[in-house]
């Protein structure tokens, strides 16, 4: 069986209580996987876009910014480093917070993103939902979202909802190492749509067949199936009920003019969840692996320290 390992994660810092809180979680993560945290925070350029006049800074500002944020992520950086015993590497770049943050994460082939959601602060509307979405919907890997409400170190239950979508199993090659490291329990929860009695027979087989892979790691799991309208309400549902440290779904692009309007699966998932949510993307393909790349073209980097 194919084992993905955690060995560098990223967190963006805004300098926000929910940021913090989301880093504190990468702490608790890289510990158990031995991983190297990077704290990147991006000074978004919107900021000089306008004059003086207008309220805005001038160019001349944007170096003294990124600047300051330098000194303080820096000296975050070493405190980590002393309090826990980590490897910490820090960046500092403008931007917008999204494309940057995707950039860097393929830039440093990073294994995990870990994110806060539910704040504002410095990266303005980055932490509130859609510009979230945008990181999990671009970014070269595995997207953790921390909500702000409340703090988790350890994922000792994990719900692992399952759909019938394309590659739905990858996302348990991911999770292994979580699992390995917290001793985690599974809810296993495959969702069909209401009245889909041919999606009900196809859907017992998929989660029989993720059984199978979970009993090769001994690990204690649960599962049901659920029949539903909304499948992204039904998982916030089973979510609440139960109770989980983490939420593990299969992040696809949603597009369709509906799903625009209705709220698509992941977005919905990642906007709402009041647990941590991680989203796993199918296996690249050749096209989205070169697409990907492209961001890199013409890139420069600002600021970057490392340990």
């Amino acid at each position: 069986m194919k084992t993905y390992e955690i060995k560098s994660i990223l967190v963006p810092i805004d300098f926000s209580s929910v940021a913090t809180n989301a880093m504190e979680t990468a702490i608790a993560i890289c510990k158990r996987q031995l991983a190297t945290l990077t704290l990147i925070h991006v000074v978004e350029n919107t900021y000089v876009l306008y004059p003086p006049e207008a309220g805005g800074a001038t160019g001349a500002i944007l170096p003294e910014m990124i600047k300051q944020a330098n000194e303080v992520l820096s000296h975050l950086a070493k405190k980590i480093r002393l309090d826990h015993d980590l490897v910490v590497n820090h960046i500092v770049q403008s931007g917008n917070p999204a494309d940057e943050i995707c950039r860097w994460a393929l830039h440093k082939e990073i294994d995990l993103i870990v994110l806060g959601t539910h704040g504002a602060s410095g990266l303005r509307e980055f932490f509130l939902g859609s510009n979230a979405y945008r990181v999990v919907k671009n970014a070269s890997c595995p997207v953790m979202t921390i909500p702000g409400s409340n703090r988790w170190f350890d994922f000792k239950k994990i719900l692992f909802p399952i759909r019938m979508v394309s590659n739905a199993l990858d996302k348990y090659d991911v999770v292994r190492p979580i699992i390995r490291k917290n001793g985690s329990s599974l809810q296993i929860a495959g969702i069909v749509k209401k009245n889909d009695s041919t999606g009900l027979i196809e859907m017992k087989a998929l989660v029989d067949a993720v059984r199978n892979k979970i009993m090769e790691d001994d690990v204690n799991c649960d599962s049901e199936v659920h029949f539903c309208e909304n499948v992204a309400r039904q998982v916030l549902a089973i979510a609440n009920d139960k109770k989980p440290d983490l939420i593990v779904i299969t992040a696809t692009l949603d597009s369709s003019i509906r799903d625009f309007f209705l709220g698509p699966y992941t977005q919905d998932i990642v906007n709402h969840a009041a647990f941590p949510v991680l989203s796993i993307r199918p296996e690249q393909t050749k096209h989205t692996a070169n697409a990907l790349q492209g961001l890199l073209q013409g890139y420069t980097i600002k600021q970057e320290a490392y340990a």
